[in-house]
């Protein structure tokens, strides 16, 4: 069985994501979301920058630097939303519909970039998918709430799904123009900007305690390496089928804090991660 290039990126950028929110939901633990979604941030960025000078890159045309702009407003407008979500509603609720992120990019790319799945891809794209949203929630979570308890938090969770999916279409628009480096080195620039920008006039604390820096290093190196292999396989094949690889990244979380929080694994989330592997085997047929 021969695997693609980009579906092994998609695997570097899954294992990635899947270990950084697992050293993430430690460091929250101790000293917040934001904090340590800025230090995290701004980790990666700094591995970028010393990437860069390595691999060199040309500077961006006016009409892509708009693009970029953009597209660093939509991460940051989606992390916002998200931990916005997090903070109202239920993280059963607010992360699956989150997670739905990649359902957005997969049917834009599909329609807005004239990508095409064969007819193995496109099971494995479903199955993928499935898995995913199966996978960010605890079946149990769900049991005996209120209809008004279930809708906290969900309008914020919609726009980070809707951000989030527009943003990686967009990342696939710029490395065809720009190659796959540059795009991620300046949307992450963006980023790290915005939120800087925004714990200032927010008058947002960023002190952070010595203890979790080692985990904040880690969060941030580990963001880059996810980063940095998305944009590689978006590269080197359709974000219809990186995209989804990528998005499996809470199967990795869910394993990581089984083995070392001892958190139960409910049936619906088994049944998400077996779904997973399916799709991720035809997908590299």
């Amino acid at each position: 069985m021969d695997v693609s290039a980009g579906v092994l990126f998609g695997l570097v950028s899954m294992l990635s994501w899947g270990i950084a929110d697992f050293f993430a939901a430690r460091a929250i633990r101790r000293t917040g979301v934001f904090k340590t979604l800025v230090w995290g941030q701004t980790v990666g960025l700094l591995v970028l920058i010393v990437v860069a000078f390595l691999v060199g890159f040309a500077v961006p045309s006016f009409y892509m630097l708009v693009i970029i702009l953009i597209t660093g407003f939509l991460n940051v407008v989606a992390c916002l939303s998200f931990y916005r979500g997090l903070q109202v509603g239920k993280v059963s609720i607010v992360s699956p519909v989150s997670a739905s992120w990649v359902m957005v990019t997969v049917i834009l790319s599909l329609v807005f970039l004239g990508e095409t799945l064969n007819q193995l891809q496109a099971i494995g794209v479903v199955l993928t998918i499935t898995g995913v949203l199966l996978t960010s929630f605890k079946f149990r979570d769900l049991l005996g709430r209120r209809s008004e308890s279930l809708a906290a938090g969900v309008q914020f969770a919609v726009i980070s799904m809707v951000a989030w999916g527009v943003h990686y279409v967009f990342i696939d628009v710029l490395i065809a123009e720009l190659g796959w480096f540059l795009p991620v080195l300046s949307v992450k620039a963006v980023t790290v900007f915005s939120l800087l920008l925004y714990s200032g006039f927010a008058n947002r604390s960023l002190s952070y305690p010595k203890s979790v820096v080692p985990m904040v290093v880690a969060i941030g190196l580990l963001e880059a390496t996810a980063f940095t292999a998305y944009g590689a396989g978006v590269a080197s094949e359709f974000t219809a089928i990186v995209a989804p690889v990528a998005a499996t990244f809470p199967v990795v979380t869910i394993v990581l804090a089984r083995i070392f929080f001892k958190e139960m694994v409910e049936i619906n989330q088994k049944i998400g991660i077996g779904a997973v592997l399916a799709g991720l085997v035809l997908l590299s047929m």
